[in-house]
C-alpha cells in the first residue's frame, strides 16, 4: 500500500478531487468508477481512491459539508458530528486558548468558536495531516502538535479531549479499557487547566469520575449518542448529571438531577407488572435520571437491572413512553402466536430488554395478522422471560 504522506497527498491532489466530485454528481457506480481509474492509477491506489469514496456521503452529512475532507474510517466514526459539536460551541467561555487532545480529523475543533485560539495535539502524523487540512475547509487557522497528550504542555487555558477507543476496527470501541488515554489520565491532565470537557462512552461508569466534575448525556429522542464530562470552570453544575436532547442543533428537552449523581445509581423496588409499562428514553436510561423521576412519579421497575417502569396509570413526563398492557405470555412463538391472534394484532413492534433476539426477524417468525395495532415487548419479569402485549397511548413526546 502506499505511504501515510502518499496516501494523503493523493487524496488531495485536482485530478483526484475533480473525479471524485464529479462520479459522485453523476452517481457512477464503483464498477465503472474501477473501470475509469484503470489507466491512471495503480492497484493501490485505485483502492484507495474508492474506500474513500464510501465515506464521502458519510462525513458530508455528518458535518453537514460539501466540502471533501480527509479521514478514515475509525478516524470518521470517532468523530462528533455537526449538532452535537455546533451545541458544544456554546459550552466554552468567549476568549482563551484551547488544546483539542487526541484532535484526530478535526471534528471537535470545527465547531469550537471564534475568537478561541486551537491547537491540535495528537500522537498521530496521519491524524494531524488530516486535522490541518479539514479544519482549513471550515475557515479555521488552527496550530497543530505532535506530541502524547498525557505529557504535552503549554499555556492553554482549556482543553477538550476525545479519548481514541480503538486502534482497529476489530476492537470493541465500548471496551473501557481500549480507551487511550485512560479517564484516570484524563482527570490528571485536567489538573493542568482552568477547565476542559472530555467525551468519554455513555456506558461508562459515573463512580469513577471525580465529584465535582458536571456530567452531560446529549443524543436525540431515540438514541443517546454522547457523554460529556466537563471540568473546572466549564462546570456549570458541578456534582449534577444533565441530559439533553437535541434537535437541528438546539436544545428540544433537557433535564438535570436535582440530588447529587450518587442518588442516581441506587436501585429502585422491584413491583409487580401493573397496568402499564412506562419506557424512557435511552437519554434518561444512560445518564440514569429515570431513576430520580421513577421516583416522585411513584413508578417501579419489574424487574432488576432492565429500565422499564411500570404503574397504574400513564403519566405526562417528556422521556417517557406510555403502553396499556393488554395480555402477558410464556415467551415461547405458539404463546406469543396465540395471544397476538386473540387481540387480532397485524401491525406489531417489538421492543426488547434482557432478551436476546433480533425484533425484525422475530416479527417475520411470528408472521402477525389481524386489524389492529400492538407493541409487544419481549423481557424479564422479576426475572423471569416473558412476552408483555401492549397498546401505545398518548405521550407528551408525540
Amino acid at each position: 500500500m502506499l505511504l501515510q504522506q502518499e496516501y494523503l497527498s493523493l487524496l488531495i491532489s485536482k485530478p483526484v478531487q475533480e473525479f471524485i466530485l464529479k462520479a459522485i454528481c453523476d452517481k457512477i457506480d464503483s464498477l465503472k468508477i474501477s473501470e475509469l481509474l484503470l489507466k491512471s492509477h495503480s492497484t493501490d491506489e485505485r483502492k484507495i481512491i474508492m474506500d474513500y469514496m464510501i465515506l464521502v456521503p458519510k462525513f458530508q452529512k455528518k458535518f453537514e459539508t460539501a466540502a471533501l475532507l480527509l479521514c478514515d474510517t475509525l478516524a470518521l466514526e470517532q468523530s462528533t458530528a455537526k449538532d452535537i459539536g455546533f451545541w458544544k460551541g456554546f459550552l466554552w467561555p468567549k476568549q482563551g486558548s484551547v488544546n483539542d487532545l487526541c484532535c484526530g480529523m478535526g471534528g471537535d475543533s470545527f465547531f469550537i468558536p471564534e475568537p478561541l485560539k486551537v491547537t491540535g495535539v495528537d500522537l498521530d502524523p496521519l491524524r494531524l495531516e488530516m486535522y490541518r487540512y479539514n479544519t482549513t475547509q471550515f475557515q479555521k487557522e488552527y496550530s497543530t502538535v505532535l506530541d502524547d497528550v498525557r505529557t504535552f504542555t503549554n499555556e492553554a487555558d482549556y482543553f477538550t479531549i476525545d479519548p481514541a477507543r480503538r486502534q482497529s476496527k476489530e476492537e470493541n470501541q465500548r471496551f473501557f479499557a481500549n480507551l487511550t488515554p485512560s479517564i484516570a489520565e484524563v482527570c490528571e491532565l485536567a489538573k493542568k487547566y482552568k477547565g476542559g470537557m472530555a467525551k468519554i462512552p455513555p456506558g461508562y461508569p459515573l463512580d469513577e469520575l471525580p465529584k465535582d466534575v458536571e456530567i452531560i448525556y446529549l443524543g436525540k429522542i431515540n438514541d443517546c449518542r454522547e457523554c460529556l464530562v466537563l471540568f473546572g470552570t466549564l462546570a456549570a453544575n458541578p456534582g449534577k448529571v444533565r441530559a439533553v436532547m437535541i434537535e437541528k442543533e438546539e436544545i428540544a428537552t433537557e433535564w438535570i438531577s436535582e440530588a447529587d449523581r450518587s442518588e442516581l445509581a441506587k436501585d429502585l423496588d422491584i413491583a409487580p407488572l401493573g397496568e402499564f409499562i412506562i419506557e424512557p428514553i435511552p437519554l434518561l436510561v444512560r445518564s440514569h435520571l429515570f431513576v430520580e423521576i421513577a421516583e416522585k412519579k411513584k413508578l417501579s421497575p419489574f424487574s432488576h437491572g432492565i429500565a422499564y417502569l411500570t404503574g397504574d396509570a400513564p403519566i405526562e413526563e417528556k422521556g417517557f413512553y406510555n403502553f396499556k398492557v393488554l395480555e402477558t405470555s410464556p415467551l415461547s412463538t405458539s404463546a406469543v402466536r396465540q395471544m397476538l391472534k386473540k387481540h387480532s394484532i397485524g401491525k406489531l413492534t417489538l421492543k426488547k430488554r434482557g432478551v436476546e433476539i433480533i425484533p425484525e426477524n422475530e416479527i417475520k417468525r411470528l408472521a402477525p395478522k389481524g386489524k389492529n395495532e400492538g407493541v409487544l415487548f419481549y423481557t424479564r419479569l422479576d426475572g423471569e422471560k416473558i412476552a408483555v402485549l401492549t397498546q401505545r397511548v398518548a405521550y407528551p413526546l408525540n
